[in-house]
């Protein structure tokens, strides 16, 4: 029977754990300069180089409507953008049973970026669309 674990790496931003798809993840990085972007939403800090490649970077904490905080890592995602979380927490597999959509009354926020939710250890872990961090006009642009 072929292993169908979806293995996640675990973040937190002010309490709340994330998981993001390990193939959605390029690597783990200290924050860097960060540009302001005067027309992105709250939840972008600015944009950052990455690599080399001018990258906007998504405050995850902001994301779900939380302070202004700074957080302590960022997350390079293949999606073309840098996650900005207070805590890279280490990896998780989860088994697709452990895995529940997202319910509409949960709010916009967590609807629209999160594929999924899991509970681990009693707490909700919202699993991160990561390709869906940024809205459409943002990315087109």
């Amino acid at each position: 029977m072929p292993d169908t674990t979806i293995d996640t790496l675990l973040v937190k931003a002010q309490g709340r754990i994330c998981a993001l798809r390990l193939t959605d993840v390029i690597e783990t990085l200290r924050p860097l300069e960060i540009q302001p972007m005067a027309s992105a939403p709250r939840f972008v800090r600015g944009a950052a180089v990455v690599r080399g490649r001018a990258t906007p970077v998504v405050s995850l904490a902001r994301l779900f409507g939380g302070a202004d905080e700074t957080g302590a890592r960022w997350v390079s995602l293949r999606a073309g953008v840098a996650l900005e979380v207070d805590e890279v927490v280490g990896l998780h597999g989860f088994a697709p049973g452990d895995l529940a959509a997202a319910a509409p009354l949960l709010g916009d926020a967590l609807r629209e970026h999160a594929e999924a939710l899991a509970v681990l250890d009693g707490q909700l872990v919202a699993v991160i669309r990561a390709a869906r961090l940024l809205p459409d006009r943002e990315v087109n642009r």
